[in-house]
C-alpha cells in the first residue's frame, strides 16, 4: 500500500494554473501593507494614469509661450476672464507677460519686485477685473486692456499678500498680520476696513490664506468666509456685512494640520481642498472630525506615506498648489523638490479617486485656461500639458507595479509566464518583469516583436490593402518569467513619444514650430490586465 502510494505520487504530473491579474485601476497605494494590498491597487504608478477601466500612459506637453528668459522661472499663471474674451498671464522675474497666444510672450507689466502673485477675478458694473497682489509691489488690477494700481486707503497697498472675493467684497491679507481687510461691496478700490482675527488663534502665527466655502452647492447666502492661520487654525464666519454683528458672526474655530503655502486652498466642486503637512483634505470632512483622526478623511489617504514624506522633505519650499482640471478629470498637486529647479506631481483621477505620480514636469504653477491645462516652467516658458505623446521632444517612460498577491494560498509557487492584455497602436507593448515576496525586480523583458494586430511594413505592404501600424490592436504575447516565491507582483514599463510630435530637433527655427504637437495624440497604450501562469508547490 505504501509503495503503491509513493508510485502514484511520483507519477503525478505537474499542475499549471493560469490566473487573471487585474489592471490596478484604483491607482497607486502608498498606505497599505504590501501583504494585504487590494488587487486593484498598485505598489507603483509613475506616468500611468488610472482610468476607471484601464491604465494609460499619461499624455505629454508642448511649448505654449517662451521668451521670458531661460533662467527666469515662471512663478504665477493668472487668467483674466471677460464677458466674451479672456487672457492668460504669466509672471516671471520682474515682468508679467501676456501668454494668451501660442507664441513668444509679450511684456505686459514691468519693474516688479517678485513673481509670486495671488489673484482673483472681480466683476462690477464698470467691467471685469483681474486683481493681483504679492506683498512687495503695490497691488494691481487689469480690466481687459490696461493695468492700474487701485487707490486704497486704510492699508498699505504693497503689504497686501493675499486677496479673496467673498460675497461681492474684496478681502485682503497683509504680511505677518492677523487682521484681514475688506472693501465695500462691488468695489475694487477705496477705503479698506480692518477685521481683527488674532483672538481666534490660540496657536499664534499669522493669517496665511482666505477662501469662500460653499455649503449649498452654489454661490449664495450659505457661503462661509474661511480664514486659516500659519499654525493650522481655521476661523469660519457666516453672514453678509462684517461691520454688522446682526448679519455677521463666527461659526467656529477649528484646529487642523499645518497648511503648506499661500496657495493652500483650492475650490473643488462645492467644497474646498486644503493642502497640509498631513495630506490634502476636503474642508467639509476635515472640520467634522477630531484632528487625531484627520488622516482617514484626506483624499490623499491612499498615498499617505509618500505624501507625508514629500511634505516633510519639501514643505518649506515655494511652489505647492493644487489645480483642478475638470475636462481631464484630474486633480494635480504640484510638489517642488528643488525650489525653482524641479518638481513632481501627485495626480488624482477625480472620477474614482485613483492616484498616480508624474515626473519630468519642472513646474512652478498651474492654471486651467479655455478648458486646457498649462504649467509655468522653471526655464522661463509656459507649457500646455496633457497633450500629445511626448514631453516636447522627450519620450515618456511609464513604470507600474501591481499589488503583491498570493493567489489563494501563501505556499511557494513557480511562476513561468506573463501575458499583458493591452490595447495599443503600432508595436507599442509593455516590458514585463516579476517581483517576488516584496523584493522589487529591475529585470524586465519585452515580449516578441510579433503582435496580434495586422500591421503594414513600409515598401512591402500593398498600398490601400494592408493596415498601417497606427491601427489599434490587441497585444497578447506571452513573456517568459521564471521565479519562485509565495507572493507575486507584475512590474510593467512602457515608453511612448520618443520621436513623435512637432518639428525635428535642430531643423525648425527656435520658437517658431509647435514642438510636441498633437500629431501623435492618437497613439495608444492601454493596459486592461494580465494573465499569469504558475505551478503550485508546498510550504517552504
Amino acid at each position: 500500500m505504501i509503495i503503491e502510494s509513493l508510485r502514484t505520487n511520483r507519477n503525478r504530473q505537474r499542475i499549471t494554473k493560469t490566473v487573471a491579474v487585474p489592471a490596478p485601476v484604483e491607482g497607486w497605494d502608498a498606505s497599505s501593507a504590501l501583504a494585504s494590498m487590494k488587487p486593484l491597487r498598485a505598489v507603483q504608478l509613475l506616468n500611468w494614469f488610472p482610468q476607471p477601466g484601464w491604465l494609460e500612459v499619461r499624455k505629454g506637453y508642448k511649448y505654449h509661450a517662451w521668451g521670458m528668459g531661460s533662467t527666469t522661472p515662471v512663478e504665477s499663471l493668472m487668467v483674466w476672464q471677460g464677458p466674451s474674451s479672456s487672457k492668460l498671464f504669466a509672471a516671471a522675474g520682474e515682468v508679467i507677460y501676456d501668454v494668451t497666444s501660442n507664441a513668444a510672450a509679450t511684456s505686459s507689466l514691468t519693474s516688479l519686485g517678485n513673481a509670486r502673485w495671488q489673484h482673483t477675478m472681480m466683476r462690477t458694473s464698470a467691467g471685469a477685473y483681474l486683481w493681483i497682489c504679492n506683498g512687495v509691489d503695490a497691488a494691481q488690477h487689469y480690466n481687459g486692456s490696461t493695468w492700474a494700481a487701485p487707490s486704497l486707503t486704510g492699508i498699505t497697498a504693497s503689504d497686501i499678500v493675499h486677496v479673496c472675493l467673498h460675497k461681492k467684497r474684496m478681502w485682503f491679507l497683509i504680511n505677518g498680520s492677523t487682521s484681514a481687510y475688506y472693501l465695500a461691496t462691488d468695489a475694487i478700490a477705496g477705503a479698506a476696513t480692518a477685521f481683527p482675527l488674532g483672538a481666534n488663534f490660540s496657536r499664534g502665527g499669522y493669517l496665511l490664506a482666505m477662501a469662500t466655502w460653499t455649503r449649498d452647492g452654489g454661490s449664495g447666502a450659505d457661503d462661509y468666509a474661511v480664514f486659516i492661520s500659519s499654525r493650522g487654525q481655521v476661523a469660519v464666519y457666516q453672514g453678509t456685512d462684517p461691520a454688522d454683528a446682526t448679519t455677521w458672526g463666527l461659526v467656529g474655530v477649528f484646529d487642523v494640520p499645518t497648511p503648506i503655502g499661500r496657495r493652500c486652498f483650492t475650490r473643488f466642486g462645492a467644497d474646498l481642498l486644503l493642502i497640509t503637512l498631513e495630506g490634502v483634505f476636503p474642508l467639509s470632512q476635515l472640520l467634522a472630525v477630531d484632528q487625531s483622526q484627520a488622516e482617514r478623511v484626506a483624499i490623499t489617504e491612499r498615498i499617505s506615506a509618500s505624501f507625508n514624506e514629500a511634505a516633510r522633505s519639501y514643505g518649506s519650499l515655494w511652489g505647492w498648489e493644487a489645480c483642478v482640471f475638470a475636462a481631464g478629470t484630474r486633480l494635480v498637486v504640484n510638489i517642488p523638490t528643488d525650489e525653482n529647479g524641479d518638481a513632481k506631481q501627485f495626480v488624482m483621477n477625480t472620477l474614482n479617486g485613483a492616484w498616480c505620480e508624474y515626473d519630468n514636469h519642472a513646474a512652478n504653477c498651474w492654471a486651467v485656461y479655455n478648458d486646457q491645462i498649462y504649467f509655468g516652467g522653471v526655464d522661463g516658458r509656459v507649457y500646455r500639458a496633457n497633450t500629445g505623446r511626448a514631453d516636447v521632444a522627450t519620450a515618456i517612460t511609464a513604470v507600474g507595479q501591481t499589488a503583491y498577491q498570493a493567489h489563494g494560498t501563501a505556499n511557494v509557487k513557480r511562476f513561468s509566464l506573463l501575458k499583458p492584455l493591452v490595447t495599443a497602436t503600432g508595436i507599442n507593448r509593455p516590458a514585463l518583469g516579476l517581483s517576488l515576496d516584496f523584493s522589487e525586480t529591475d529585470e524586465l523583458s519585452s515580449p516578441p516583436a510579433a503582435q496580434s494586430g495586422i500591421q503594414a511594413v513600409w515598401d512591402t505592404a500593398v498600398w490601400d490593402t494592408s493596415e498601417w501600424s497606427a491601427t489599434v490592436g490587441q497585444v497578447q504575447d506571452w513573456t517568459n518569467v521564471v521565479g519562485i516565491g509565495a507572493f507575486g507582483s507584475i512590474k510593467f514599463r512602457a515608453q511612448t513619444g520618443a520621436s513623435v510630435g512637432g518639428s525635428a530637433w535642430g531643423v525648425s527655427a527656435w520658437g517658431s514650430s509647435a514642438w510636441g504637437s498633437d500629431a501623435s495624440a492618437d497613439e495608444t497604450m492601454r493596459i486592461n490586465g494580465f494573465l499569469m501562469t504558475y505551478e503550485p508547490g508546498g510550504v517552504l
